[in-house]
Parts: C-alpha cells; sequence; structure tokens
C-alpha cells in the first residue's frame, strides 16, 4: 500500500468510528416531519402538513394535522434545513416574495407567527441558515416589489426583523446574474460563501465570499469550467455545462472546506476561502441534466440526481477525491428533488417537488441507502406518501404540491 493510500485508510477508519460513536449517542428519531404544502390549483390557502414518523405508531406515515397559513398561490419553496432548539421554522413562498414563521414547540401542533417579504429594500427571500448569536442569515434574491437585481445577504432575528444587510453587487460582473440563491456560513473565518442563480431565469454561475461579521462582499468568482479531459462521471450535459446554476453550499466538519453542487450536476469544492485568492475546483459530475438538493451528513454527501431516479452517497472524508459508497434507485415516477436530514433516525426525508415523499434509511458507517417501506399510505401498492388526495385536516381542498420538510422531536 502506497503511503498515500494508507493515509487514506487511516481517515476513512477514523471517519467509521466517528459514525459509529455519534450513532450510539445519537437523539431518538424524530416524531413528526413538517411539510411545507403548496395547493395544487391555487384556490386554497397554502399549508404546513404535520406526518407522524414515529417508526410502529398506529398513524405512522399519516398526515396528522394541517395548518392553512390564509394564503394562497405563494408557491411554497425552501424551509430551514433543520429545526433549531426553539422550535421556530422559517418557510418561503417565493412566488409571492413573502416568509411565514412558525412555531413548532408542541408536538405536532404548529402554530403560524406571521409573516415578513421585504427587509432593509431586499425582497424574494430564498434560503436561510443559523448563525451562533441566534440569528438568521438569509439570501435575498432582488430588491423592492419589482425584484430587481442584484439582491443581498440580510441578517435578521428569529422575529423576522432586520438587523443589517449586504448588496451582492460587484464591480465588473453583471447585476443580473448576482441572485443570492443559498448561502454557508464559516464563522471561524469569519466568512459566508453564498451561490448565484436565478429562480425565474436562466442566469446563474456565480458564488461569493463575504466577511460573516459586516456582510461586507469580498469576493465573486465565476465557478469553472470543467475540462473535458476532467474525468466527470456521467452527466447529459456536456463538460462546459456543469458550471452553471450553482446551487447548496455545504461546509465539511473542518470548518474550512465548502463543497456545493449545480443544477446543472457538477460538483465543486471551494478551499482558501479566508485568503485574497479563494480556490473553486470542479471534482466530478452527476448523472442526468438537472440535480437538485444534497444533504452533509458528516463526511457522506447526499445527492438527489432526478432524472436517475436516485439519491448518490460520496464519501468527501478526502474531499478533493470523492468516492461513491452508496445509492438508491426509486420508480421510475420519482424523481427526487428536496431532502433532510433526521439526525436522532439516520432517516432522510425525500420529495419530488411533485405529489409524493418517500423515507430512506441511511447506514453512517458505510453510506448505504435503503427506501423505508412500511413508509407508505394505508392502502398505497408502492412506498411513499401521497399528496394526490381530497380531503386534509383542513378540509376537502384537493392535491397539493409539498415541497420544504423538516423533521422535529423525539418520543412522545
Amino acid at each position: 500500500m502506497t503511503v498515500g493510500r494508507w493515509k487514506r485508510a487511516l481517515v476513512v477508519a477514523a471517519a467509521a468510528v466517528a459514525f459509529h460513536s455519534a450513532a450510539a449517542h445519537a437523539q431518538h428519531p424524530a416524531s413528526w416531519l413538517y411539510v411545507w404544502t403548496g395547493d395544487a390549483d391555487s384556490l386554497d390557502s397554502d399549508f404546513l402538513a404535520v406526518i407522524d414518523v414515529r417508526p410502529g405508531s398506529p398513524t405512522y406515515a399519516r398526515v396528522v394535522s394541517t395548518l392553512p397559513v390564509g394564503v394562497r398561490a405563494t408557491v411554497p419553496h425552501h424551509t430551514e434545513h433543520q429545526l433549531e432548539a426553539d422550535g421556530l421554522l422559517f418557510a418561503n413562498g417565493f412566488g409571492a416574495g413573502r416568509t411565514f414563521r412558525f412555531d413548532l414547540a408542541r408536538p405536532g401542533r404548529p402554530r403560524l407567527l406571521g409573516s415578513f417579504t421585504e427587509l432593509g429594500g431586499y425582497s424574494f427571500p430564498h434560503s436561510f441558515v443559523r448563525m451562533k448569536n441566534g440569528h438568521l442569515l438569509g439570501t435575498f434574491q432582488g430588491r423592492g416589489p419589482g425584484d430587481i437585481p442584484p439582491g443581498g445577504l440580510v441578517e435578521l432575528d428569529r422575529g423576522g426583523r432586520l438587523i443589517r444587510s449586504g448588496s451582492a453587487r460587484a464591480a465588473s460582473f453583471d447585476s443580473v446574474q448576482l441572485r443570492p440563491y443559498s448561502l454557508a456560513v464559516l464563522p471561524a473565518l469569519d466568512r459566508v460563501v453564498s451561490t448565484s442563480t436565478d429562480m425565474r431565469a436562466d442566469f446563474g454561475a456565480h458564488l461569493q465570499i463575504w466577511r460573516l461579521s459586516d456582510l461586507t462582499l469580498l469576493t465573486t468568482i465565476e465557478l469553472p469550467q470543467a475540462a473535458p479531459d476532467s474525468g466527470q462521471t456521467g452527466g447529459a450535459h456536456s463538460h462546459a455545462d456543469h458550471h452553471l446554476f450553482p446551487g447548496e453550499p455545504r461546509v465539511l466538519a473542518d470548518g474550512r472546506t465548502v463543497l456545493l453542487a449545480t443544477f446543472t450536476c457538477g460538483f465543486y469544492r471551494v478551499t482558501d476561502i479566508d485568503t485574497p485568492t479563494p480556490r473553486v475546483e470542479f471534482l466530478r459530475a452527476f448523472g442526468g441534466q438537472n440535480c437538485a438538493v444534497p444533504v452533509l451528513v458528516g463526511s457522506r454527501w447526499i445527492q438527489t440526481v432526478p432524472e436517475e431516479h436516485a439519491l448518490v452517497a460520496l464519501d468527501v472524508s478526502d474531499a478533493a477525491h470523492p468516492l461513491e459508497t452508496g445509492r438508491v434507485t426509486f420508480d421510475s415516477t420519482f424523481g427526487p428533488h428536496w431532502m433532510a436530514f433526521d439526525a436522532g433516525g439516520s432517516r432522510l426525508i425525500v420529495n419530488d417537488g411533485k405529489s409524493r415523499m418517500m423515507l430512506v434509511n441511511l447506514d453512517q458507517r458505510t453510506g448505504d441507502l435503503r427506501i423505508d417501506e412500511a413508509f407508505r399510505d394505508s392502502a398505497a401498492t408502492v412506498p411513499g406518501v401521497s399528496f394526490t388526495r381530497k380531503d386534509w385536516p383542513h378540509g376537502a381542498t384537493g392535491p397539493a404540491v409539498p415541497h420544504g420538510s423538516v423533521f422535529s422531536g423525539g418520543p412522545r
């Protein structure tokens, strides 16, 4: 074994021990799944749905309650990716440029606290990440009711009130291209990495690096194209397209390295983030033309690959050389889109952004992925919970479209 391979084996072994230890001390599996949901025909209110995810419960995989927000056609989109200790959840209705605040402190019984649109002149909020001081940092795609580019970053408190903001405008770059989409916070470096992809149009190929302490924009970088001989695996796009539409960045355990996937299925590493010359490297491509939301669990990157009807797990303990360790394939009608992780139960909730939700079990030690066959409607012949139904706890409002979803709560 070469020295390089020996070092890699030690890293992988240490990671496996860490995963096993974390699993042994994990919290209980979540009891509830909260799903931010749009009325399919936009004739009735959008709502937050609550699904019982307690294994063995008589109402397992059932929608046990719903909370209409009193507004229709908001186009429910992203929520926070995990529920924080204060039990508050921010969920954006991107089509209406409105973000709703929910109190989930009472298990299974959400309460609507209110909503907001513009903050500090910035509009059409998209993604939120919690900061160490308890505030949220959000990406806002534009300015004013007209959603005029460029957008910016906004720090807000848990009451939805403005703390500070910073513009994504950058000299020598077209402002049309600067639509903050999602972000990763690196407090040890006093940095934020955000991506720019327009939710409404085919624009986006940049990431931006900010100083966290005052939201000063430091650097704007166009993602590099993949070289023809880069060795990417799969991908219906040409090598020249994989840098387009950067999506969700995630911070590795070192607190210094960011990985991100693009909606054109490219996979990139960002390093030297606190230097004058940050580095962005293409690593590989996933299959298909349109990839979606990933999850990072320890050193496992789980990627949704809709056109392959699959989730793909990568070992990124050596971030420069990701290795595929697991894959699960759904039936041909299900293209995974949104995904969130239940740390207490090592479960992933996956939806297709259309009508159906699936549970997948993750083995954090090996990266193996398996569909939870028991998570299904009572009369269903296939796994999953369908949102194509007539009746809901709040009334007969017909089919709905699930999107952002989070797990919450232990056994009760």
